[in-house]
């Protein structure tokens, strides 16, 4: 098992409203993927796109939840808001540090 980012880049017409849904998704993952889930950092770039970066205790995990959550009802109103994606892929962590 390996940590895993996932990587997604994407175009939102309202990333406000975007944000003010994210609180339930992460929850969502929190809650239906346990200590799998680790954490989550959405970012805009400078041409107006986003940038979803969500870490997962392993590769598995990471693409159970890529199959399940698009389609999952109570993450619809997150899901809704995406336009089109740019980029979607997962990748190991080699090496990680904190401040």
């Amino acid at each position: 098992m390996s940590t895993t980012i996932e990587y997604v880049r994407f175009a939102c017409a309202d990333p406000k409203q975007l944000t003010a849904h994210r609180s339930r998704l992460v929850a969502l993952l929190r809650e239906r993927y346990g200590s799998d889930f680790l954490g989550a950092h959405l970012a805009r770039y400078e041409d107006g796109s986003l940038i979803d970066l969500i870490l997962w205790a392993s590769p598995e995990a990471a693409a159970r939840a890529a199959k399940e959550m698009p389609g999952d009802p109570a993450a619809g109103e997150f899901f809704r808001l995406i336009g089109e994606v740019h980029e979607m892929r997962h990748a190991e962590v080699l090496h990680s540090t904190q401040q």
